[in-house]
């Protein structure tokens, strides 16, 4: 350990010398801007606009290098401690003892919808009926789910503490029922305009759908990013499963197939307000974006490997991809400026396994023949959940 220690402080030594003569100028090291141009800032505006003459602008404030030194400090301890904790489950690996013990692992599986009313709101559901009749119909929310069920039981297995930020798979991150939220809307509603005295009462609750779009997405999506930081994970896993966004609404398959990962990143200089900074300073000034990208990459070659998912090509159709994101340089991998893989502390990997419309997986996914919890889903999500706990452990182990 003390040999690691001693190789660790060597390779910091040069960028933490940089400080003090940086420090005195107020200036941020070349390595900071390579980083943030890389990843963080998406186009030459952000740029020009968040980096002005080697000053830090967030939100229109100056930052100050007390805080970039302070911060540094505290992302490299933590750094440290990630090492140390790799080298103890190679230990615990060589000498057949359980890897994971002491990893900390949290697993958001995305969306909540656990029927087909819900699913229509959220958007997040194939349903159509296919040129031999085959009738078509499951929700994302049920596949996130139940891969996330069967990756903790395997995690667990190898020792890990596994949260996951929904424990059943009709609950969203506040579990309860995404019905049981309109209804407490709907009643606070009324009971808010019963003691405003209003008589001729025309106000009326928003809808669900309604409500949904403007009121609970954020906030439920906040939710789950509060639960997995409180919980100071080692890493965090965010499950989704894809669509093709140039074949909506979806009522035919499509003739190709592919896996993604996003990681944190591709900021536009309006996304950087108040609450931004800390996250922005986060992907900037640790090794997360690095660490998280090389969990990716683990995780997706694994996805090649057992679900014969290759990830997406380079040149591809996809035009988020462009307009949203910036490639990290390894296949399938982006940079990506969502809620979650922004605002969650550590190392992330937000995963999109395959497209559900896809002609090779949408009969399979259709197959309801494994039960997981209460809830009956294809047993592809089995090699789903084994092309995870590969990567995942794959990563641990250094391979």
């Amino acid at each position: 350990m003390k040999i690691f220690c001693i190789c660790f402080i060597a390779n910091c030594w040069a960028f933490l010398d940089s400080f003090p003569q940086l420090k005195a100028q107020n200036l941020l090291p070349p390595t900071m801007r390579q980083q943030a141009f890389q990843y963080l800032l998406k186009d030459e505006k952000a740029q020009k606009k968040v980096w002005q003459d080697s000053f830090l602008i967030l939100a229109g404030k100056k930052i100050k290098m007390d805080t970039i030194f302070s911060l540094s400090a505290h992302y490299q301890r933590r750094f440290e401690k990630h090492q140390e904790k790799k080298i103890i489950c190679k230990i615990n690996h060589l000498f057949g003892k359980k890897p994971l013990k002491g990893i900390k692992i949290a697993l958001d599986p995305g969306h909540f919808a656990g029927d087909l009313p819900t699913a229509r709101i959220e958007g997040k559901y194939i349903q159509m009926t296919l040129a031999d009749s085959t009738e078509i119909l499951f929700f994302e929310s049920h596949l996130a789910w139940a891969t996330a069920k069967l990756l903790q039981n395997k995690l667990q297995e190898q020792g890990a503490n596994v949260m996951l930020t929904r424990s059943q798979p009709h609950f969203t991150a506040f579990e309860k029922t995404f019905q049981e939220h309109y209804q407490e809307y709907v009643e606070d509603f009324r009971k808010r305009n019963l003691q405003m005295k209003r008589k001729n009462l025309k106000a009326k609750p928003l809808n669900e759908s309604q409500f949904f779009q403007k009121i609970f997405r954020k906030k439920e999506l906040q939710e789950r990013v509060r639960k997995i930081n409180d919980f100071a994970p080692d890493m965090t896993i965010i499950i989704h499963y894809n669509v093709d966004e140039n074949n909506a609404p979806w009522k035919k398959p499509v003739p190709y197939n592919f896996s993604m990962a996003f990681v944190g990143g591709a900021f536009d200089f309006e996304d950087i307000g108040e609450s931004e900074i800390e996250d922005f300073l986060g992907l900037l000034l640790s090794k997360d974006l690095q660490l998280s990208i090389q969990l990716s990459e683990k995780i997706l070659q694994k996805h090649q490997k057992i679900a014969q998912i290759s990830p997406i090509e380079i040149e591809n159709s996809q035009k988020f991809l462009k307009e949203k994101c910036l490639f990290t340089g390894k296949k399938g991998i982006y940079a990506r400026n969502l809620l979650l893989s922004r605002a969650v502390k550590g190392i992330v990997c937000y995963g999109e396994s395959l497209l559900q419309d896809s002609e090779q997986e949408i009969k399979r996914l259709n197959q309801k023949t494994l039960q997981v919890g209460s809830i009956w889903v294809s047993p592809r999500v089995e090699e789903i959940a084994e092309a995870y706990f590969q990567g995942i452990m794959s990563y641990w182990r250094g391979e």
